[in-house]
């Protein structure tokens, strides 16, 4: 017999490109912003991490919504965001 596979955890990261000068940051430089999705049972948590201010150093990801479910769990969240960053570089 077959096992039985069911996703019960994800991740998801999204990255936006935004040039030169562009309204959502207005900046002289090219501007990179990471979206990062966890997704569990429990429900999500949203996290965003950008270049801004420095070109290719991205600054520490920021909460930007959790389901209420998962805020006890906030310092985790955190760290895997920050664990799955640093594997993006």
């Amino acid at each position: 017999m077959e096992p039985t596979i069911t996703s019960i955890a994800g991740i998801a990261v999204t990255e936006q490109h935004y040039p030169r000068y562009d309204a959502a940051h207005g900046t002289p430089d090219p501007m990179v912003r990471r979206l990062l999705t966890i997704t569990l049972p429990g429900g999500a948590a949203r996290f965003e991490q950008t270049d801004y201010g420095h070109p290719g150093r991205f600054n520490p990801p920021e909460l930007r919504g959790i389901d209420p479910a998962l805020q006890p769990r906030t310092p985790e969240l955190l760290a895997l965001c920050t664990a799955v960053a640093r594997l993006l570089v």
